[in-house]
């Protein structure tokens, strides 16, 4: 048995497997780790396709679960209603009704502004601002929680382009899988 079989890991590997725990991302966690950033998109792939790297990933994403008590199932369940949510409850509303919105939707807003303009004496006017989280970002999240990328990588790179499909299609491939 070699020694990488042994769980022996060279100290990139393991900063590696640290680095990709913070954002799931190969290409990042490989220049994090100090591999060549030429050519860190490769060495990524490579790295986390190796066999005992994938392993310990595994054990990190199961101990991250456990730690926060929150399992797989809760952050595609969030990202879920992420996608599904209608966020024109929030249409015209002033910052006293956002405050009663349902949490769900509250959860919703990433960035919130309130301005007040006055347009002549005695009058003026409010503006309420709101951010969302992303529906696209969502979808690509579960694509990555659910494996799609990973059996898309398996095959020849370039023949499904998931940036390129509509939100339909990437919501009709969501529901396929659950």
């Amino acid at each position: 048995m070699s020694d990488k079989a042994q769980n022996h890991f060279t100290s990139k590997e393991s900063r590696f497997c640290q680095e990709y725990m913070v954002d799931l991302n190969a290409t990042q966690a490989a220049i994090r780790a100090g591999y060549s950033e030429k050519n860190a998109r490769q060495i990524g792939n490579e790295v986390l396709g190796k066999e005992h790297i994938a392993s310990r990933i595994s054990v990190l994403k199961a101990k991250a679960a456990q730690q926060i008590e929150y399992s797989h199932q809760d952050v595609l369940k969030r990202l879920k209603s992420w996608v599904e949510s209608d966020i024109t409850e929030t249409i015209n509303l002033s910052p006293s009704q956002i405050k009663e919105l349902p949490l769900e939707v509250r959860q919703l807003i990433t960035k919130f502004k309130h301005t007040k303009r006055f347009i002549s004496e005695g009058i003026s006017e409010e503006v309420v601002e709101l951010h969302f989280v992303s529906k696209e970002r969502a979808i690509e999240m579960i694509n990555r929680h659910i494996g799609f990328y990973e059996l898309d990588n398996k095959q020849r790179q370039g023949e499904i382009d998931p940036a390129k499909l509509s939100t339909k299609t990437l919501q009709d491939l969501l529901n396929a899988s659950g």
